[in-house]
């Protein structure tokens, strides 16, 4: 009886985490002039947080860059 209900405690906590959705959606969309508009929305706030923010296109990718280094690094 012990180990069946482990095994429901351990299924449902599994079950629960993997579930996880992503809080923070960016999309991109190119302007002229070579800019670049960055809407990111955070799902995770009741009200949904949206920032809208321009940037030239290579401060953009430069970010990116970063963003992807740090995230490699830390793996």
């Amino acid at each position: 009886m012990k180990n069946s209900i482990l095994i429901l405690l351990l299924l449902f906590s599994i079950n629960t985490f993997s579930n996880k959705e992503k809080c923070i959606t960016i999309e991109e969309e190119k302007l002229p002039n070579y800019k670049v508009k960055v809407i990111k929305t955070n799902h995770c706030v009741e009200p949904k947080e949206i920032t809208v923010a321009v940037y030239i296109v290579t401060e953009w990718e430069k970010k990116k860059r970063k963003k992807r280094k740090s995230r490699k690094n830390d793996k």
